[in-house]
């Protein structure tokens, strides 16, 4: 079957089995496409040409709708300037597909801090040449490693008013984290470097050497898959899988749940780190959720993952009692016959849906109590009353369920 094209529109191709985006960036503002790229179909293969603007690395990613997430096909592709050419087999093979290429984030370039080179090197005249060479991955943690060669030459004066010269020199083997950073170093007697050596891991993180320069060039992350999520009490527990990047490259993940048809509030967790799990809690019920992740790595924000709704159940769990009520007068010799009651405690477990507010209510020897509701937010309440009797102190949580029980009392004497 032979694949044909016509052109959809400036800078774009529509194909039988694809489409060539046109130059431009996505809805997270970091992909690029240039916009003079050519096509070429012999038989059932694509070729693909655009020139490179820049001597970073170009990707290929491929979709099977705009309404799914692009995933990496190839990466690693280094610009020259000049002309770049990519070569697709049997496209038409896996059916109708969307295509597009990238230009992957500046490299970052790799070394060893001076006061580390110092430590090794011994001295420093006028600053430490470094020479490094990349060298792969640490079979352990996956990291970046290289061959640091160091280099200072002193000189100086020796009798007789002649000038002399003396040259250190040492290498230091480095791993390096994904952010560029030293991990470790350590002393090693001599080395032996591959100028030209390149190498790309599981993750399509990329080491290559030039000029005496070691880069790592750390790809942007594709949107999360294998996205999950179930309620439990007021919350969403997620869990996500990153998609084209390192798991150690992620800094942090954003979790969302937006309301579908509702007025409730858009909820919003940040999970530090590489974790792959994490929770949105103040659902509220009977409300359906879109989930949606968002990797932050080293090299940028990931797009959204594809959205996962799920409705909250009926509320049915009313929130426990507040826990540590303590009570205190604000001032402890009162001019008049008032004086400020200070009540605090520590926020109730919610249940199934948020705490929205509290009430809390005080009673004296004889009388009649006073109470006061404060906001879900607040943990304290003030109380302006006669400081003579004692004061009994509750306090008890509402959420959609109703009122959960009250505290133990507590009794805070009078003045």
């Amino acid at each position: 079957m032979r694949i044909k094209f016509f052109r959809a529109f400036a800078g774009c191709w529509w194909l039988m089995a694809g489409l060539v985006s046109p130059f431009g960036a996505d809805a997270a503002g970091v992909i690029t496409v240039p916009l003079n790229l050519t096509v070429n179909v012999p038989g059932q293969n694509l070729v693909l040409s655009f020139p490179t603007v820049s001597t970073n690395y170009y990707g290929l990613q491929t979709c099977s709708n705009f309404s799914q997430p692009w995933t990496t096909i190839q990466s690693g592709m280094p610009g020259s300037g000049g002309i770049q050419t990519i070569n697709l087999t049997n496209v038409s093979a896996s059916g109708q597909g969307y295509y597009r290429l990238v230009i992957q984030p500046k490299p970052l370039s790799l070394y060893l801090p001076q006061g580390d080179a110092f430590a090794i090197l011994g001295a420093s005249c006028g600053g430490i040449q470094e020479q490094v060479y990349a060298t792969g991955f640490d079979p352990v943690t996956g990291y970046p490693t290289g061959n640091v060669s160091l280099k200072t030459s002193c000189g100086g004066s020796g009798k007789g008013g002649g000038y002399h010269s003396t040259t250190y020199t040492a290498w230091a083997a480095v791993i390096w984290d994904f952010a560029g950073n030293m991990v470790s170093y350590s002393a090693i007697s001599n080395a032996v470097v591959d100028a030209t050596f390149t190498a790309t891991d599981a993750f399509g993180d990329i080491v290559y050497n030039t000029s005496g320069l070691a880069y790592l060039m750390v790809p942007f992350a594709a949107a999360p898959t294998v996205v999950t999520a179930a309620q439990s009490g007021d919350k969403f527990l997620v869990t996500w899988t990153p998609n084209g990047i390192n798991p150690a490259a992620v800094t942090s993940s954003t979790l969302t749940a937006t309301p579908v048809n509702s007025s409730a509030s858009i909820l919003t967790t940040t999970v530090t780190g590489s974790a792959t799990n994490g929770g949105i809690d103040l659902l509220q019920p009977q409300t359906a959720y879109q989930i949606t992740v968002v990797n932050n790595a080293l090299s940028g924000a990931s797009p959204a993952s594809m959205p996962v709704t799920l409705t909250t159940e009926i509320a049915t769990v009313a929130p426990s009692a507040p826990t540590n009520v303590v009570a205190s007068w604000a001032v402890a010799d009162p001019s008049g016959t008032t004086d400020t009651l200070i009540a605090a405690w520590v926020a109730a477990v919610p249940g199934d849906s948020p705490i929205d507010q509290y009430l809390v209510t005080i009673t004296p020897d004889s009388g009649s109590p006073v109470t006061q509701t404060v906001s879900d937010s607040t943990l304290t309440a003030y109380f302006g009353v006669d400081f003579t009797p004692n004061w009994k102190v509750t306090v008890k949580a509402h959420n959609a369920v109703g009122w959960g029980p009250s505290s133990k009392p507590v009794t805070l004497g009078g003045l």
